[in-house]
């Protein structure tokens, strides 16, 4: 048994023509790849936070702000409810 491994390549193959990168390209490719997946991953995930917050904003915001603001409508005058009854 042979104590060296044989060193990991990776092959690109265009239209029948292989190209393998060992070594330090192989590393740079490796590198490259596992950075633009972390980029990708990070633009998603503060994408995400940003739809979350955006949404308990306007939970914690904006809902109560309408209902104190129809609450002062209507006691002022300017939001008027009428229940109009069947006349039988």
């Amino acid at each position: 048994m042979d104590p060296r491994r044989e060193e990991t390549v990776i092959v690109i193959d265009r239209h029948g023509t292989t190209t393998e990168l060992k070594g330090w390209r192989r590393w740079l490719a490796a590198g490259t790849g596992y950075l633009v997946l972390a980029l990708v991953a990070l633009v998603g995930i503060a994408f995400m936070v940003g739809i979350a917050m955006t949404a308990a904003m306007v939970l914690v915001v904006a809902v109560p702000l309408a209902i104190v603001l129809a609450l002062i409508a209507y006691a002022t005058g300017y939001l008027k409810v009428d229940v109009q009854r069947d006349k039988f």
